[in-house]
C-alpha cells in the first residue's frame, strides 16, 4: 500500500531524529549540522497493510488466506463451483459410456444437474466432488500435481463427512449417500489398495438401507440408486455379505422402478424390453451374494444338511431363471439390431447391421453384451456353488488343503480386480508397475453395465473342485 510519512520535518531531521524548527527555505538544524536542507517535500513509501486488514476483517473461527475471502468468504467457492458440474459431466461420459447410454432415460435428476444446483450448500459434498474431479483430470492428463491435490481434498472430504453423519438426520441425508458414492469412485481411480472402493461402497449400502427403499424413488435419490446399485452388489461379493437388495422391500422397489421406467414416454419398445429383462435378471443376481454367505457358514447351522439343501434349491432356481431371461435377451438383441445410442434418422442401414461391443461376433448392442456377460459370470459361479452343495458333508475337513483354502470352505474365492495380476495388494507409487491393472474408466463402465459382476475375479482351487 502507498503511504505518506506523518512527520512535517525535513528529511535530514527525520533521519537524524531531531526536532525540526520548520524554518524556510532551510531549517536551523541543517545550518548547524553544516548540510543542505532538502526541504519539506513529502516522499511516498510502501507499507504492508495486509496484517492490519486481516485483523480488522477476520472471521472468528475461520482462517482465510486472502482479503477477498475475508470480505466475501464464498467468492472463490462460487467461482470454482461453476466448473465442477462440467468436469464431473466429462467424468461421467468417460467412465460410464454404456451405463449412460441406456439410463439417461431412467434418471430424473442427473449428477451434473444436482451438482450445479446443490454446489456450495454442503462443504463435505463439495470437497468430495472436487476430489473426484481433480483425480479424474490428473489421471487424464497424467498430472502429478492434480493427483496430489485430489488426495488433499479427499482427506478434507473424509474429515467433513465424519461431522456430517454424527446425528440421525445426517445418516439419512441425501448428501451422505452421494458423498460415499463419490468417494468410492475416487478410490477406484486413486487405488490406494485393492478393496478401498468397496469400503466406501459398503458405507453406501449401510446408508441406503438406513434410509429405506422409499427414499430412493424420485429425483436425485432415484439417480443414486440406479447409478450405484451395481457397485453395491459388487461390494457384497467382495466383502462376503448379503446384498441389501435381496430383502423383500428392496425386491419390491426394483420391480416398482422397472415398471415406472418401462412406462416412461421417452422410452420406446426396444429400450423398454431391455429395461424389463435387465431388471428381472438383476433381481436374481442380488440373491447370489447371500447364497455364498450362507454356504460358507453351513457348519454353524443346527441342521447343516437341511440348510445346504435349501441353498442348493435356491441356487438351482436362480440359475434356471437367469438362463431363461438371458436367452430372451440374447434373442431380442439378435432380432432388434437396434442402435441404443442414436435415433433411426441418424443411423443408416450399414450402421444398423454393424456388430459392436465387447462380443462383436454375436450381438449388435453393447448394453445387451454387458448384461449377457454378467449372466455368464453368474451361471459359472452358481455352477461352482451347486457342485459344492451337492457334495456337502457335515464335518468335512479342509486340513489337506492349502493355508489359503483353509479359510474358505468353498472351492473358490472372490477377489477385487483392482489388484496386481499376482493377486497381491495394490502396488504403491514407489513400487511395481500398475500396467496389469484395468483402466479406471474401463473398469467402472464394465462394473456398472454388468450388474457388478466385472468388479472381481473368481479364483478357484483346482484340487478342491469335484
Amino acid at each position: 500500500m502507498v503511504g505518506v510519512p506523518k512527520s512535517k520535518g525535513c528529511q535530514t531531521c527525520i533521519q537524524r531524529r531531531v526536532r525540526c524548527d520548520l524554518s524556510r527555505p532551510t531549517c536551523s538544524q541543517c545550518k548547524r549540522y553544516g548540510t543542505d536542507c532538502p526541504g519539506y517535500i513529502k516522499s511516498h513509501k510502501f507499507m504492508d497493510e495486509g496484517p492490519q486488514l486481516r485483523t480488522r476483517f477476520a472471521n472468528p473461527g475461520k482462517s482465510s488466506e486472502s482479503i477477498d475471502e475475508c470480505r466475501v468468504p464464498s467468492l472463490v467457492t462460487r467461482s470454482m463451483g461453476k466448473q465442477q458440474p462440467v468436469i464431473f459431466g466429462d467424468f461421467v461420459m468417460a467412465a460410464f459410456t454404456r451405463w449412460f447410454g441406456l439410463n439417461r432415460y431412467r434418471v430424473h435428476v442427473p449428477w451434473t444437474g444436482y451438482i450445479a444446483q446443490h454446489g456450495g450448500t454442503s462443504p463435505a459434498f463439495d470437497a468430495a466432488v472436487y476430489s473426484m474431479n481433480l483425480v479424474f483430470m490428473g489421471h487424464r492428463h497424467n498430472d502429478t500435481k492434480l493427483q496430489q491435490s485430489s488426495r488433499e481434498m479427499y482427506s478434507k472430504a473424509l474429515r467433513l463427512f465424519g461431522d456430517t453423519i454424527r446425528d440421525e438426520a445426517g445418516m439419512k441425508s441425501r448428501d451422505s449417500v452421494s458423498i460415499t458414492i463419490v468417494l468410492s469412485l475416487f478410490e477406484a481411480y486413486s487405488r490406494t489398495n485393492p478393496d478401498s472402493w468397496a469400503r466406501h461402497a459398503s458405507g453406501t449400502a449401510v446408508l441406503m438401507a438406513h434410509r429405506g427403499p422409499g427414499a430412493h424413488l424420485t429425483g436425485f435419490d432415484r439417480c443414486l440408486y440406479l447409478s450405484f446399485r451395481s457397485f453395491v452388489v459388487a461390494e457384497a461379493f467382495v466383502n462376503d455379505k448379503k446384498c441389501i437388495f435381496e430383502l423383500p422391500e428392496w425386491q419390491a422397489h426394483i420391480h416398482q422402478v422397472r415398471s415406472e421406467d418401462m412406462a416412461d414416454p421417452r422410452v420406446d419398445g426396444p429400450i423398454a424390453l431391455f429395461i424389463d429383462l435387465q431388471d428381472r435378471i438383476f433381481i436374481e443376481v442380488v440373491k447370489i451374494p447371500g447364497m455364498l454367505f450362507r454356504s460358507r457358514r453351513l457348519q454353524r447351522e443346527s441342521e447343516p444338511e437341511v440348510a445346504a439343501k435349501q441353498v442348493l434349491d435356491q441356487a438351482l432356481q436362480c440359475s434356471q431363471t437367469i438362463s431363461t431371461l438371458s436367452a430372451r435377451l440374447r434373442l431380442a438383441a439378435a432380432v432388434q439390431k437396434y442402435n441404443w445410442c442414436r435415433s433411426d434418422k441418424q443411423v443408416d442401414s450399414t450402421d444398423k447391421a454393424r456388430f459392436i461391443g465387447p462380443i462383436p461376433s454375436k450381438f449388435p448392442q453393447q448394453f445387451a453384451n454387458s448384461v449377457l456377460h454378467g449372466c455368464d459370470v453368474c451361471l459359472y459361479l452358481l455352477g461352482l456353488l451347486q457342485d459344492y452343495l451337492q457334495g456337502f458333508q457335515v464335518g468335512s475337513s479342509t486340513a489337506d488343503d492349502t493355508q489359503t483354502a483353509q479359510t474358505d470352505p468353498l472351492p473358490f474365492r472372490i477377489a477385487s480386480k483392482l489388484r496386481s495380476s499376482s493377486g497381491n495388494a495394490m502396488p504403491s507409487d514407489a513400487g511395481t508397475s500398475r500396467a496389469d491393472l484395468p483402466s479406471p474408466d474401463k473398469w467402472l463402465d464394465l462394473v456398472a453395465a454388468t450388474m457388478g459382476l466385472e468388479a472381481f475375479d473368481i479364483i478357484t482351487y483346482p484340487s478342491r473342485i469335484l
